[in-house]
């Protein structure tokens, strides 16, 4: 009787789901890309034999959908905020022009959680923005699969998407230089380390499988992690599961960050 009805509101969600924006640009011109939820097996594919216990057990972690920043936090979006740019790799010491598009670093856990902070009041938004926790990191880098690499298994491939040791003349480049994953996030691979929210732990047992950040307990160490090498690492460093870690204090000139936003940005 009401089929009519029924026909018409279906339309009406169907319109709405292709309107349903999948990129947003904040204040500053940072660009974010809507990643939808999800179920991955996180950790080293065991076909693969590399790796180690570091990144072992594979397990099963289901994701709630999220907004990932296409590219690092550049030092001109970090010195919009913040007033102060502390990277190595600006003036004489870039290719091009200026660095105003290479990746802040020199920025430690703290810094990157502190510029989190900021951003945050600035828009003027209460845990809206974020640091990754490693299992959305590893979601994204993986991108649908469970492959070495972002884009497959070949490290042959490597030069066409990583700022790493044999593509990046020992110095970082602007962001966006190489080409983006599936999801069309940049930079995953090289240039520089990307802080993570959670606390390191030695393997993935007693690890959360929902997506949230691995915090404290007693296990937990003083170390932080960070996630997808640098211009300085080699290719083994690159691969979708490998997991640095550091000393919430350190800060090098291969180490910056990546937002996330776990909201809905037009609201």
């Amino acid at each position: 009787m009401f089929d009519f009805l029924k026909k018409k509101n279906e339309a009406a969600s169907s319109a709405e789901a292709v309107e349903t924006p999948r990129d947003f640009t904040n204040s500053i011109g940072m660009e974010f890309l809507y990643i939808d939820a999800g179920e991955f097996i996180m950790g080293r594919n065991p076909r693969y034999n590399e790796g180690g216990d570091v990144e072992s057990p594979e397990h099963p972690v289901k994701l709630n959908g999220f907004w990932i920043s296409k590219y690092p936090v550049t030092q001109e979006q970090y010195f919009k905020l913040t007033r102060v740019n502390p990277s190595f790799f600006k003036n004489d010491k870039v290719e091009e022009e200026n660095s105003r598009r290479h990746p802040v670093e020199q920025v430690s856990w703290f810094d990157a959680k502190a510029y989190v902070e900021l951003i945050n009041r600035y828009e003027g938004k209460t845990r809206f923005y974020a640091l990754p926790t490693e299992a959305q990191w590893e979601y994204v880098a993986k991108a649908g699969g469970n492959t070495r690499f972002t884009f497959g298994d070949s490290e042959a491939q490597l030069d066409d998407y990583a700022i790493y040791e044999y593509t990046a003349n020992m110095r970082t480049a602007a962001v966006g230089s190489r080409q983006p994953n599936r999801l069309g996030i940049y930079d995953l691979l090289g240039n520089v380390w990307e802080w993570c929210e959670d606390d390191f732990f030695a393997n993935y047992n007693g690890a959360p499988n929902d997506g949230s950040p691995r915090i404290g307990g007693a296990e937990a160490e003083s170390f932080k992690v960070r996630r997808g090498g640098s211009y300085k690492t080699g290719y083994m460093c690159l691969r979708s599961s490998f997991r640095g870690y550091s000393r919430p204090d350190y800060a090098s000139n291969e180490t910056g960050l990546r937002l996330v936003i776990n909201g809905d940005p037009f609201k």
